[in-house]
Parts: C-alpha cells; sequence; structure tokens
C-alpha cells in the first residue's frame, strides 16, 4: 500500500511537473521540470523499481502533454507523434537508473549524481535520436544536450544538498524540544521526590504519635478492643511508611542520571521556560503578554529545582489573570551584590490581604477547577521549601486586589557555586 502510494505521488508530481517545459534544438522536443523532479524522487523512494516507476511516469506525462497539444492542433496522430516519444526517455531512464545505481551495492550521494547524469544525456539522445530518425543528429546537438544534463544534474543536487540540510535542521528542532520537555518533566519529577522526601518524615512523626497512643491505651487498661485498634493503626502506619519509603528510593534512583549534575546557564534555564510558558499560552488561547528580563547570567547547578521555582511563579501568575482581561506576567533575575533576585509579577486579580499570611501554608489555595474541587495548594508551599530549604533564600509577596502580585524571590550567590 505504501509503494503503490508513493508510485502514484511519483507519477502525479511529474505529470505536474513535465508542464513547466520550453523548446529546445528542433521542433517538438522540449526540455522540462519533470527530469529533475523524477530524479529527486527516485533518491527519496528508494524501494521503488526505477523501471516500472519510469514506465508509468512515461505514459503519465505524454497523456498530460497529449492533452494539451491535442487541444491546440485537434490532430490525433499528429499529437501521437509529437508525445509518444517522451515514453521513450522515461523508459531509458529508468533502465539505466536500474542499472547504474538501483541494482549497486554502493549507494552514495556522488554515485547518484553521475548516475542521474549519464541517465539524463542518454535518454535525451535516445529521445531525440527518434525525433530527428537517427540520421538528423550532429555534434552540436549533442553538445547542447550534455549542457542540458549537466545543467539538470546541478539543479538536482542542489535541492538534495538543499533538502538534507532543512532535514538536519528539523532533527536538531526535534532534539532541542525534547531537551527542552526532559528539563522541565525532570524538574517536576524531582520536586515531587522533595516534597515526598519531607512527607516521609512526618509519617515517621504520625507513626510515632500512633505508638504513644497505644502504650497510653495499654498502661491505663482501656478496653482490649481500643488497645487492638491503636496497635492495628500503629502497624498499619509503620506499612504505610515502609512501602512509601521504597517508591521514593525507586524514584531517586530513576533520576539519578548524568543529568542532575550538570550545569546550566540562567539564560539558557529562562528560554526553555518561555518557549515552555508561551506554548501553553497559544494552546489554551489566553490573551497573555510576557516579558521576561535576564540582567546576569550565572551557572546553576541545582537548576531542577530553581525551574520548579519560577515555573510555579509564573503559571500562579497566570491563573491568577482574568481571561477576559489583557495579562501580563513579567519576570525580571538581577545581581544585587551578594545575591541573586528573582521577581515575578503579574496584573491578574491580586491576593486578598487577609489571604497573605497563609498562601505559603500546605494546602491553602483559593484557586478552584471547573469541576468544583479545590487544588493540591502545594505550589507555593514547595516554593517556599525549595527556595529556604536548597538555595538558603527567602521569598516575600505584595500584592493589590484587581492590580496585580509580586513574588520576590532573594538566592545567595554562594548557593550557586556549591
Amino acid at each position: 500500500m505504501k509503494k503503490l502510494k508513493r508510485t502514484l505521488t511519483v507519477v502525479i508530481g511529474v505529470a505536474i511537473a513535465s508542464q513547466i517545459y520550453f523548446g529546445f534544438l528542433i521542433q517538438d522536443f522540449t526540455i522540462a521540470l519533470s527530469v529533475i523532479i523524477f530524479s529527486v524522487f527516485l533518491y527519496n523512494y528508494t524501494e521503488l523499481n526505477p523501471i516500472q516507476t519510469a514506465i508509468l511516469t512515461g505514459i503519465s506525462t505524454t497523456f498530460c502533454r497529449s492533452v494539451w497539444v491535442y487541444c491546440s492542433n485537434m490532430d490525433f496522430m499528429k499529437t501521437i507523434r509529437i508525445t509518444t516519444p517522451e515514453i521513450m526517455f522515461f523508459t531509458t531512464f529508468g533502465i539505466l537508473f536500474y542499472f547504474l545505481y538501483y541494482k549497486n551495492g554502493k549507494k552514495d550521494l556522488t554515485r547518484f549524481i553521475l548516475s542521474v547524469f549519464c541517465c539524463d544525456f542518454i535518454s535525451n539522445v535516445v529521445e531525440i535520436s527518434i525525433r530527428t530518425r537517427i540520421s538528423g543528429e550532429n555534434s552540436n546537438m549533442i553538445k547542447a544536450l550534455l549542457l542540458v544534463a549537466i545543467v539538470r544534474t546541478l539543479v538536482v543536487l542542489i535541492i538534495l544538498i538543499l533538502m538534507k540540510y532543512y532535514n538536519s535542521f528539523l532533527v536538531k528542532e526535534e532534539h532541542e524540544e525534547r531537551y527542552r520537555k526532559l528539563i522541565l518533566l525532570t524538574s517536576s519529577f524531582k520536586s515531587e521526590i522533595y516534597f515526598m522526601n519531607k512527607n516521609a518524615s512526618e509519617i515517621e512523626d504520625v507513626m510515632k504519635k500512633s505508638f504513644s497512643v497505644y502504650e497510653i491505651v495499654s498502661k491505663n487498661h482501656y478496653s482490649e478492643e481500643l488497645k487492638n485498634l491503636t496497635l492495628d493503626i500503629a502497624k498499619d502506619i509503620h506499612e504505610i511508611k515502609k512501602d512509601y519509603i521504597r517508591v521514593m528510593r525507586g524514584l531517586e534512583e530513576m533520576s539519578n542520571e548524568k543529568i542532575d549534575v550538570e550545569h546550566m546557564k540562567i539564560k539558557d534555564i529562562i528560554s526553555i521556560l518561555e518557549i515552555y510558558t508561551k506554548d501553553y499560552i497559544i494552546a489554551k488561547s489566553l490573551n497573555i503578554e510576557l516579558d521576561f528580563k535576564v540582567e546576569c547570567n550565572f551557572y546553576v547547578s541545582q537548576h531542577f529545582y530553581l525551574v520548579s521555582i519560577i515555573r510555579n511563579l509564573i503559571f500562579n501568575g497566570i491563573e491568577a489573570i482574568d481571561s477576559n482581561e489583557k495579562g501580563l506576567i513579567k519576570l525580571q533575575i538581577v545581581d544585587q551584590g551578594d545575591e541573586y533576585v528573582f521577581i515575578v509579577s503579574d496584573n491578574g486579580t491580586g491576593i486578598n490581604e487577609g489571604n497573605l499570611d497563609f498562601i505559603f501554608n500546605p494546602g491553602f489555595s483559593t484557586k478552584y477547577d471547573k469541576s468544583g474541587s479545590i487544588c493540591r495548594g502545594i505550589g507555593l508551599t514547595l516554593v517556599k521549601d525549595l527556595t529556604q530549604n536548597i538555595f538558603k533564600g527567602s521569598i516575600s509577596v505584595e500584592s493589590v486586589q484587581n492590580e496585580g502580585t509580586t513574588f520576590t524571590v532573594k538566592i545567595p550567590i554562594s548557593s550557586f557555586r556549591r
């Protein structure tokens, strides 16, 4: 099925290209774009048999040209005499290409170009021989056909080089896109692991408290049923803790790749975040403008955690912007002596003054999804924990309702020199 589709593509594509031509040397002999297109197809569709494809192509181009020629002279026999030699051109081209390149074990661009040159030149000689009935050829014709073959072959070579360059460009773009996604995915992954580590100690505290309750129940001679219940709770928490830690250790091992210890420049980090955020804004059809300014450049070793901090603040701002208003998210990074300052601001709805003291608390959130369920509320909690515990920095917030919010993160320069 795939070969059939590609064969039809060649036949139709070359037939269309055959309508771009000019007369040359003798009456009814033309030099067409179709030969160039046909050669390019043969290079890219290596699974197609060139003889079969050439014959079908010759028939289709002859038919297309016959329609135009017949409409101009209304003479069927004359039309056949003018157009049918083109079938011999493509048939000769296909046969020669089959033996010069297709059946040859060594396939490279140089051999392909030389094969196309020979096929073009010899096929033109065959066609013009039929049209002039052999005796009409002369050395000037041969020289002219050599020149045509050289020019068309050079055009084919240029097209293939441009295609290779374009393909390598696409591959590079694809690799960069995958790298950006890997950075963002790993950032979220490591941030969740960080939060799980923090929760593990809280689970340990709960387990200790549950055993303390069991000891109190045992010492004060409560009912056997209550004593067994408190013991079962303590045991269950202990098992949950073991499973939780096992999963957490497995995730940590998965994340311990070489990429973890690579340094990244802050400008590269912000470039990745800017592309990601713009893609999100476009995908969601949001009316939001980004204004990112990085006034200094430095290496970051714990870049996954820094990505989490900045991304959470940016998307917190996006969520705060009314969908009916023109939004603006600003990011500024400056060097202030012994610390780097990260300022993220938005022109959203702002935060109620009564909530400012609670926005960093675990579970606190003012946002609801469309189903009515409250959000997890760990975004700003995570931002504060990472800022203080990983980077030994500080975070503050200023907000005015209906005007916007500004978060300021300050991190000592020494935290990036570890």
